[in-house]
């Protein structure tokens, strides 16, 4: 695992990965007119306040609460307190900057989803092939995007969050792990074989409960700690653009740590460039690549701005990141400041729910890709494999799942992002 740790932290995830990302927010960004700063209120309006949207299929909030049940997993709980561990609180800073040009990425790709959408399906596959030319250049990107989201459905969207849930419910309950496993495989039995009517009719009511209990919570631990919030804000500016040597036994400067372990857990947890969410809102019953593009740039808002700002906040209000470099004790020191004795059960019920639904979303995201690289056969198969997975993530030491899983999602943006930046120009037809 030593290997794939330094391929990730110098070559797939070194400057150029992290410029690649940048660059594309920051063209969208152009393209779409500065739209998540200038009329963010106008996101909201025109998705969570709009009126039903007719045709067939799932409506777009059930469509958001399905793709956000993706993204709201493990990364806004423990990937949170790994960044600031091994990136410092300016690690926020940067987790804000990718989120805000990651909306206008995410807004992008999904436009082209409904715009190149046969059937409610077939993307990214289809704007992936077309914009890199078609024929065998295409097909070759838009296969190669399909076979790494498909291992990254086993790692990322899998191994990773169950695992993350089994040592919390085996760390503060004595759940044994191989315990958690077997129902993490159960579920994801279970919502697989629904498909995505019944994850969405699960995550539109859980998800915006379990969101609200946890803000509560966040909410609550801050405003005890209230007397240090200046000074959070303080240090998550002042360490984004410092200049001294980075913390945590980590190379370089702590801007360099910051900025990689910023953006490479905001991506892991808002999914914005990798163009997962794409399958989700695919099926929206919205005939509108514009107004598809809000409801997804408002995830990455949520998803980022609102619920990983929440848990670092927190962890840096009650001094918790000093005290460890697990993301999940962090989370628990920060949690134990409100509910005392009952801080171990909030976190592992959140965990647990949060991975779930993850699971459950990253389903549809692999099975759609079986079924574009093997056809309708390979559902079965790879629904075992899936669940196995599960079972295998709880029992895995988490260094190696994590690894595999930056892996993962950086194969996995590199044709999507290509297609995102060769295709600007036409995002200006799709734009309100």
């Amino acid at each position: 695992m030593d290997v794939i740790g330094w391929i990730n932290e110098n070559i797939l995830w070194g400057a150029p990965m992290l410029l690649l990302f940048t660059a594309t927010g920051v063209i969208y960004t152009v393209r779409l007119g500065f739209f998540q700063f200038l009329h963010l209120p106008r996101i909201f309006k025109n998705t969570l306040f709009a009126g039903k949207s007719g045709g067939d299929g799932i409506s777009p909030f059930r469509t958001l609460t399905a793709a956000l049940g993706t993204t709201l997993g493990t990364g806004n709980i423990i990937a949170v307190g790994t960044a600031l561990a091994f990136g410092g609180a300016g690690a926020v800073f940067w987790m804000w900057a990718a989120a805000l040009l990651g909306m206008a990425t995410c807004y992008g790709e999904n436009a082209f989803g409904i715009a190149y959408r046969k059937d409610r399906g077939g993307v990214p596959f289809r704007y992936i092939k077309k914009a890199l030319g078609g024929g065998r250049t295409g097909g070759l990107a838009a296969g190669m995007f399909a076979l790494c989201c498909l291992l990254a459905s086993f790692s990322a969207g899998n191994m990773v969050q169950v695992n993350s849930s089994a040592a919390v419910l085996n760390g503060t309950l004595g759940v044994p792990l191989a315990v958690t496993g077997a129902c993490c495989a159960g579920l994801a039995f279970f919502l697989a074989r629904g498909g995505l009517e019944r994850l969405a009719g699960l995550t539109s009511w859980l998800i915006p409960l379990t969101s609200a209990i946890y803000i509560i919570c966040c909410v609550s631990v801050m405003v005890i700690n209230a007397a240090r919030l200046p000074e959070c804000f303080a240090r998550i500016f002042t360490e984004a653009f410092s200049f001294r040597a980075a913390a945590g036994g980590a190379a370089g400067t702590a801007l360099q740590s910051a900025l990689s372990w910023g953006v490479k857990r905001g991506v892991f947890s808002n999914e914005a460039g990798l163009g997962t969410s794409v399958m989700i809102h695919a099926g929206s019953s919205s005939d509108s690549p514009a107004k598809e593009g809000n409801w997804a740039a408002l995830q990455v808002f949520l998803d980022t701005i609102i619920m990983c700002t929440m848990t670092a906040l927190c962890i840096l209000s009650c001094g918790a990141d000093a005290l460890s470099i697990n993301g999940t004790d962090m989370a628990l020191i920060a949690f134990s400041d409100v509910l005392g004795d009952y801080a171990g059960i909030f976190l592992s019920v959140s965990v647990f729910i949060f991975a779930i639904s993850t699971v459950g979303g990253w389903w549809v995201y692999g099975r759609t890709c079986a079924v574009y690289l093997f056809g309708e056969k390979s559902v079965m198969p790879y629904l075992i494999v899936y669940c196995a997975a599960a079972f295998i993530g709880a029992v895995t030491k988490a260094q190696a799942v994590w690894e595999i899983s930056d892996m993962c999602n950086a194969l996995m943006a590199l044709p999507n992002l290509a297609a995102l930046i060769l295709m600007n120009k036409e995002i200006c037809k799709y734009k309100e």
